[in-house]
């Protein structure tokens, strides 16, 4: 249960951190911020799976 808030604290405090970027006097920056939450999601992605296969050793025979 504590992953769950974990990770919805942590999801919250990025999305303020990219939200804070944000300027809507200037809506040329849009594409650019769509794209670096992109990368962001992309390198998480990488992250995640790189670091599945040591902790399915790490559970052992668990299903």
């Amino acid at each position: 249960m504590w992953m769950y808030f974990i990770s919805l604290s942590r999801g919250t405090l990025f999305a303020g951190l990219f939200a804070g970027g944000y300027n809507e006097e200037n809506l040329q920056q849009m594409p650019e911020l769509f794209m670096s939450i992109v990368y962001f999601a992309g390198v998480v992605g990488v992250i995640i799976l790189l670091l599945s296969g040591p902790s399915r050793k790490l559970m052992g025979g668990v299903k």
